[in-house]
């Protein structure tokens, strides 16, 4: 199917492209032509077709502004273009005096090493060439070439009246032929589709066209010819990525280049250009762009050389909006889902997930550089809430459905005692009957959540101490003989195993010890079995939760 829909585009090009440019050209005008509409006096309005027209005039006007640009300054650079051939002779006559010794040297060695001795040169060939006929084919080519373009440009304006003048029957339809029934989300992706579009051409236009003033005002102040007419096309070219500016920047250099008679010019103007650059990518492009289209760094490229294949110049202008639309409706549409996954710029993977895969593939760093860059933003407990407690709700998972070998299990758990010692640890160690212990209700990862746990509590100036995983008679005994205020009992697995079954014992075995049950990553079925809990029993699913509820119970050790 999408080798297809590719072969479609291909092929029919000549019609698909201008269809593609008008729809983004009414994209981006449809909200002017609504506010024109509603302009009027009385009961007299402008209505549809006067908005359209006004607006077909107002573009006609940009368009004839830019050829009688193009046309005068053209004309003037024409006119001198003699001067400036004289002027690039004169600054590369030396290179290339240089250039020329010393390919009249390698061409001696090559003849001195061909020719034999004794040999007659054979005489030397006169060919003919009809210089005329080489012109005249230029000038067809030349020809052909505006007219296809002026032919194209023609059927864009036309496609672009019809589609403002029926903006909302064309809607309608499209939506009814995409998703019949489902409104709802064909709205929402068409109007995300359209926000994202809308945003990046006018921040685009509006970037561009002021980088172009610029060059056009600091090619004046430095006294290179042609200066309106040089920042027109640095405007134009840099709708181009990639390609456009470099492209530019070369014409500006070249009417340097012939304009003056020594080197400062040349060099003024690239220290322009470039210092002109770093100020529209590092400052003016984050500014006005605000937040993304919606395309990873890897979906711009790879977009740009796909449309640029595909419709060639005028592709790589269209690359980016089209592939915007194209990830926007996958955010809704499940068919259309892979390409907003592999496109987006939106995390393939949830953070957790992400950790998990890290601690399966034993990659340390890229576990714990996550972690960090969690904790630096929210802080030690709330990353471990936000990302380690489901990992390792993942791994207990995979662990008790044995899908997980021995050196899985091992590295997870050297890669899980670093994060651990990562942690603030206790001033001092924990006295020998502290007020709070942490029990594990099985055996895995619930000690290392018990681990951290007391980590945090200690840090916070509530001492506690962790128990290893035992037989459930023999951690109620445990318990009863330390005297403990307090119980936390960790559990990763679910809530019906043998957290309820400990939990059970320690009420038989302790009746008075108040216990906080931890259903790590467990919302829902916490929230269920909190509804059972009695007065000396609290349910919570995050180490933030149990930390509150343990430290208001216990006076803090100074």
């Amino acid at each position: 199917m999408a080798a297809l829909i590719v072969a479609v585009l291909y092929f029919a090009k000549p019609v698909v492209m201008p269809l593609a440019v008008a729809l983004l050209l009414s994209v981006v005008f449809s909200p002017a032509v609504l506010r024109l509409e509603r302009i009027g006096w009385g009961r007299i309005r402008i209505g549809r077709a006067g908005a359209v027209l006004v607006i077909g005039l107002a573009v006609g006007g940009v368009f004839a502004g830019t050829g009688w640009v193009v046309a005068n300054q053209g004309s003037l650079l024409v006119e001198k273009l003699p001067e400036y051939q004289r002027a690039v002779r004169e600054q590369l006559r030396e290179p290339l005096r240089s250039l020329r010794r010393l390919e009249r040297t390698a061409q001696q060695v090559g003849d001195l090493s061909q020719v034999a001795p004794n040999a007659e040169a054979s005489p030397a060939k006169v060919e003919v060439v009809d210089g005329g006929s080489e012109l005249v084919g230029f000038a067809r080519s030349w020809a052909g070439s505006v007219a296809s373009l002026l032919g194209t440009a023609g059927l864009v304006i036309v496609l672009l009246v019809f589609l403002l003048i029926e903006r909302e029957g064309l809607r309608d339809r499209l939506m009814r032929v995409v998703a019949p029934g489902e409104l709802r989300v064909t709205t929402t992706a068409f109007g995300d589709a359209v926000d994202r579009v809308t945003r990046y051409v006018r921040a685009l236009a509006l970037l561009n066209l002021g980088h172009g003033a610029a060059v056009a005002l600091g090619l004046w102040l430095i006294g290179v010819p042609g200066a309106l007419l040089l920042g027109l096309l640095a405007a134009l070219l840099r709708f181009v990525p990639y390609l456009g500016p470099w492209l530019a920047a070369g014409l500006a250099l070249i009417a340097a280049l012939g304009s003056s008679e020594g080197l400062a010019v040349l060099l003024t103007v690239a220290g322009f250009l470039t210092a002109l650059e770093l100020v529209s990518n590092n400052v003016l492009e984050p500014w006005l762009f605000g937040a993304s289209v919606g395309l990873s760094p890897f979906a711009h490229i790879l977009s740009t050389i796909f449309w640029a294949w595909l419709w060639g110049p005028i592709g790589l202008v269209l690359a980016t909006p089209l592939t915007a639309c194209l990830v926007a409706f996958g955010r809704y549409a499940p068919s259309l889902e892979p390409f907003a996954i592999l496109l987006g710029d939106a995390d393939a993977l949830p953070r957790a997930e992400r950790l998990y895969q890290r601690l399966l593939a034993r990659d340390v760093y890229e576990a714990t550089a996550l972690v960090a860059e969690r904790t630096e933003e929210l802080g030690a407990l709330a990353a471990w809430d936000d990302v380690v407690l489901p990992a390792l709700g993942l791994l207990e998972r995979d662990r008790l459905e044995q899908r997980l070998d021995a050196e899985q299990l091992e590295a997870a758990h050297e890669t899980l005692e670093g994060l651990l010692a990562e942690l603030p640890g206790p001033e001092a160690p924990p006295p020998a009957r502290p007020a709070i212990l942490c029990v594990p209700a099985g055996g895995g990862w619930d000690e290392t959540v018990c681990d951290a746990l007391t980590r945090f509590l200690a840090s916070l100036g509530s001492p506690a101490r962790a128990l290893g995983h035992k037989l459930s008679a023999e951690l109620a005994e445990e318990v009863a003989r330390s005297d403990a205020e307090w119980v936390c009992v960790s559990s990763l697995a679910s809530p019906a195993g043998a957290a309820r079954h400990l939990v059970m014992r320690l009420r038989k075995r302790c009746p008075a010890t108040k216990v906080v049950i931890g259903l790590w990553g467990q919302g829902v079925e916490a929230a269920t079995l909190h509804g059972r809990a009695d007065a000396e029993t609290y349910v919570v699913s995050r180490l933030a939760e149990a930390s509150g509820r343990l430290r208001s119970a216990t006076p803090p050790t100074t």
